[in-house]
């Protein structure tokens, strides 16, 4: 059985959607280990509580693929699984790197662990005659990824930015409803169009294809999977029920990564962007802030909220973000006490709602035609965690029963 590792901080479960696709498209049966979903063979599909499974349920599972047919498994391998171990007796054939960005500092302590982590699926990487290595050379650590395992093993680049990579595209039009990208391979020139939004996603469409090129996939199928995944669950996923502006849910969860989020956004030039956001409760408070600040820099209109804030009071959450724009609780709440909230010094607006729900029909019911509202966090999550409760919170669900009702919402 084929074995295709992708770690990075961002980017893993839509490149592995589309590398899933792609071995299917060849007539392989293709499992799939991811953060939304087990499938073990075909639409078989398991919930996922974690990115990567303890080393017991990672064998099980893949001894039952195995039992199914399967003929290659494509696994995000995450920095909790590599460096609990749970990934040291899987043979990887395949090595992905997507990117590195801080992420769960609140597991490994530090950025050094956390790349350390990350690296484990590369040492692994030694065979020159079975094994590939696909990276990503935009990312500043890329060369220290290539440099893990063997250096003999044969390596395919991809990189939007860097003309030396193998993979990359020539030319590219983003809009709200498609994206557009002629790609650069060694074997051809690829025409994409696909449903799948963003520069970010651009990335993954390069990493799906470096890959394809590394295993020597038909030119024709990477380009017909890449063009038939329209949606990944949570992945700046298009919430459309016929509006005249854009809702998207995504999920966004680190400083980075949101930006990243925020500037695919501004460039489908939206008239304002309207984002809705949380941090979660029991983890790196230090990113609280920063999420605040570039949510608030990048959006006309910043709505802060709960996001599973478990044990930790959400006011407290909302205090800590409330920082990255130079305000406390106890200033906005003095606002409030007057019914006006003034505007940031760069003119943006920014309100506050503890009860997620309502900030999300906030954002909607202030939404007008060529706006967009950005929902980032959750993704394909389908849960929130106050107290020792967990109940059932879907904020792709939420967004289309507002949408139901933007009529009355406005009013």
């Amino acid at each position: 059985m084929t074995v295709i590792g992708i770690t990075g901080t961002n980017g893993k479960t839509t490149t592995s959607y589309l590398i899933k696709g792609m071995y299917e498209a060849m007539g392989l049966r293709t499992g799939m280990l991811s953060t939304v979903a087990y499938y073990i063979h075909g639409d078989n599909k398991l919930e996922s509580p974690n990115t990567t499974p303890d080393a017991v349920l990672v064998q099980n599972l893949m001894a039952k693929m195995l039992h199914n047919g399967t003929e290659a498994v494509v696994m995000e391998a995450s920095s909790h699984g590599l460096a609990l171990e749970r990934c040291n007796e899987v043979d990887f054939d395949i090595a992905v790197f997507t990117n590195l960005t801080r992420d769960h500092l609140d597991f490994h302590g530090a950025e050094e662990e956390y790349r350390e982590a990350k690296a484990k699926l590369f040492a692994r990487i030694g065979d020159p005659e079975r094994h590939k290595k696909v990276v990503n050379i935009d990312d500043p650590h890329a060369l220290f990824f290539i440099a893990q395992g063997n250096p003999e093993v044969p390596v395919v680049t991809f990189a939007m930015e860097n003309k030396n990579a193998d993979v990359r595209p020539l030319k590219f039009e983003l809009s709200l409803f498609e994206t557009q990208v002629l790609v650069n391979t060694p074997h051809g020139i690829l025409e994409i169009s696909s449903g799948l939004l963003g520069r970010h996603n651009i990335y993954n469409f390069l990493a799906a294809v470096a890959v394809g090129i590394a295993v020597g996939a038909p030119l024709e199928d990477i380009v017909r999977v890449i063009e038939e995944v329209d949606a990944v669950p949570g992945r700046c996923e298009l919430i459309d029920e016929e509006q005249a502006f854009g809702v998207i849910v995504d999920y966004a969860h680190t400083p980075d990564v949101l930006s990243r989020l925020l500037d695919s956004v501004r460039e489908l030039a939206p008239k304002r962007i309207i984002t809705v956001i949380g941090c979660p409760g029991e983890s790196d408070r230090g990113k609280r802030p920063m999420m605040a600040k570039i949510a608030t820099d990048k959006s006309e209109v910043t709505l802060l909220t709960s996001d599973n804030p478990k044990s930790e009071d959400p006011l407290d959450i909302l205090d800590d973000m409330l920082a990255g724009v130079g305000c406390t609780m106890q200033d906005y709440l003095k606002y409030g006490e007057n019914d006006y909230y003034p505007p940031l010094p760069n003119g943006h607006r920014l309100f506050l709602h503890d009860i997620r729900r309502v900030a999300v029909r906030c954002a909607v019911a202030m939404e007008e035609e060529g706006d967009v509202v950005v929902v980032p966090g959750k993704g394909h999550e389908t849960y929130q965690i106050e107290g020792d409760k967990k109940e059932f919170f879907d904020d792709r669900e939420e967004c289309r029963e507002a949408l139901q009702y933007v009529d009355k919402l406005h009013q």
